[in-house]
């Protein structure tokens, strides 16, 4: 939902009320762009004055009111700006330098306002009910005093915020007495800032309706905290908050804001959402730690969502925290699983169940996503894109046959894709690249094979993927097509093996699929004493393979001369 706040400077809008900034793209997606605090007061400050020159000295009392700072610090701001909107100081598109006076912002500038996406819009929320009556019941639990920590987990495009915000829009329709405070941390920022999430869901609470209830309950029992919103204060009120900002410390801080939170929720049901807790800063998990701890009755329902696969890496501090409160029964945590194919039948059909639900297209993109919410969505506009689909009343119906369609990674999934995979180190995108060449299903034993590598070190390499949750995982046994007894692995998703497979060069392809070929058919010759009936599980599994990459359009012609090559290896 695009907030009463938002100011739009195409493509970009700026979100006063979440304190950030969005970027559209051709897609109608929208990218959030990170910003610092001190950046964002910034750029709303010129925004604010937009077509006229706003000088240092304005800028510094407006983004700095009570430090003494040197003009000089604008020029970091401004310079950090410029990066994030791609502007260009030498002919600017947004920000003007005026020199020795100031800024001026002199792209067009407009209010947006938007409705709030219905359920019955395309991207409305199936397979998650039972969820939501889990959230629901822990909301009931708080009304009573005892105060709730829910923490939603899941691979990424599980779709967490959709339920999230499914279950805030319950809770406020039930509840017109409920606060509803939102923060969300950062990629690449969150460690830096101690607090952010928590800051960011302030400002919510600061800028709403009942803003100067929440004003008057900081400026009482968190000062430390209401400071850090100059903008919301006069000079006066600012004077008088001096004085109680001696002694400051992070410990105080943590102090004054569950007292605050626990007083604002003695007043009125209090909601507090932090998103994205994969990236948060170690003093926000003290604070999340502290709240849920304390021991006051408190009206305060605390949801927060995470990547699971990305908090077992490092030892993080939010998953040491998560595994002592669940141990002491001080939290909760709900891990989203995939849909089913009943849940994408549901959303390919729509409302009106219109859609005959056996021509094959809820299967299909079944199989191409594995029930990921987000994978579905996308599939599904990309198909439309091109013409494959027609959307009528919320519902998909197939404007080709079936047969005719190859399904691909489309180009924003695909980009999702690659910026995990560049997460991994140079050794582990190179032995997933191999092993997409193998198939969905692969071997430690095989990749070392035909790369020439240490069959052991790779083992381990893949055990540590799979302890990560990174892209791979075990697989049965029964599903490896190797003569061999070694654990096969396989990916968490086809789209992940495609993206792997398709990132490298057609000679690069060419050269595994021939060295697999080889591995395979001495592998057979290596083991003779191979029953009968086990060789037919072990080509009919290569098949397999070579089905399923013919359905995702994966280099069809090589894995189909791969596989012809294997059966008449074994024959």
């Amino acid at each position: 939902m695009v907030s009463a706040g938002s100011k739009r400077f195409a493509p970009f809008r700026l979100d006063s009320v979440n304190e950030c900034l969005w970027r559209s793209h051709d897609d109608a997606d929208e990218e959030r762009i990170p910003l610092t605090p001190k950046a964002f007061a910034v750029l709303q400050c010129l925004i604010e004055h937009a077509g006229r020159l706003v000088t240092q000295a304005e800028l510094l009392e407006a983004v700095w009111p009570e430090v003494v700072v040197q003009p000089e610090v604008l020029k970091t701001q401004i310079r950090t700006l410029r990066l994030a909107l791609g502007d260009d100081p030498s002919t600017p598109k947004f920000i003007q330098t005026l020199h020795r006076r100031g800024y001026a912002f002199i792209a067009p500038v407009s209010d947006v306002t938007l409705p709030e996406r219905s359920d019955s819009a395309p991207h409305r929320l199936v397979g998650r009910a039972a969820t939501l009556q889990i959230l629901q019941q822990h909301l009931r639990i708080a009304l009573g005093g005892h105060r709730q920590l829910v923490f939603i987990t899941g691979e990424p495009g599980i779709g967490k915020s959709a339920v999230i915000e499914a279950f805030e829009r319950q809770a406020a329709a039930a509840l017109t007495s409920l606060r509803v405070a939102r923060g969300q941390c950062i990629e690449g920022f969150g460690g830096k800032e101690p607090f952010y999430p928590m800051l960011d869901a302030l400002g919510q609470l600061l800028r709403g309706p009942h803003r100067e209830e929440s004003i008057q309950i900081l400026a009482l029992q968190a000062p430390t905290w209401l400071v850090q919103f100059p903008a919301l204060l006069t000079r006066q009120h600012r004077e008088l908050l001096q004085s109680e900002l001696l002694g400051n410390t992070r410990e105080r801080m943590l102090r004054e804001i569950c007292a605050a939170l626990e007083t604002m929720s003695s007043l009125h049901p209090l909601l507090i959402v932090l998103e994205d807790l994969q990236w948060v800063d170690e003093a926000t998990v003290g604070l999340i730690s502290a709240l849920a701890r304390r021991r006051h009755p408190a009206q305060l329902t605390i949801v927060g969502s995470f990547r699971a696969p990305e908090l077992t890496q490092d030892n993080h501090a939010l998953q040491t925290l998560a595994r002592e409160l669940l141990v002491h029964n001080l939290c909760h945590e709900i891990a989203l699983p995939a849909l089913t194919l009943a849940d994408v039948a549901a959303y390919v059909q729509g409302p009106s169940r219109d859609t005959d639900p056996t021509d094959g297209l809820a299967g299909l993109i079944h199989r191409h996503t594995e029930g990921n919410p987000l994978f579905m969505v996308a599939a599904l506009e990309h198909m439309t894109r091109q013409g494959l689909l027609a959307q009528h009343n919320g519902s998909w119906h197939l404007a080709v046959s079936l047969q005719e369609i190859h399904l691909a990674v489309p180009e924003t999934l695909r980009e999702m894709i690659e910026a995990r995979i560049e997460r991994l180190s140079i050794e582990e995108q190179r032995v997933l690249e191999t092993a997409s060449a193998v198939g969905t299903v692969f071997s430690a034993e095989i990749c070392a094979a035909v790369s020439k590598a240490d069959p052991e070190h790779l083992e381990c390499l893949l055990e540590n993927l799979t302890r990560r949750q990174q892209l791979v995982r075990r697989a049965p046994v029964h599903l490896s097509c190797a003569a061999s007894d070694a654990q096969p692995y396989e990916f968490r998703h086809a789209l992940y093996r495609e993206v792997f497979y398709h990132r490298m060069a057609g000679s690069q392809r060419a050269r595994l699929d021939s060295s697999i070929c080889q591995w395979l058919r001495a592998s057979v010759s290596r083991a003779p004493q191979t029953s009968t009936q086990e060789r037919a599980h072990q080509v009919e599994q290569g098949s397999r393979v070579g089905r399923r990459n013919k359905r995702l359009g994966i280099d069809r012609d090589s894995n189909s001369r791969r596989f012809a090559t294997l059966e008449s290896a074994f024959a």
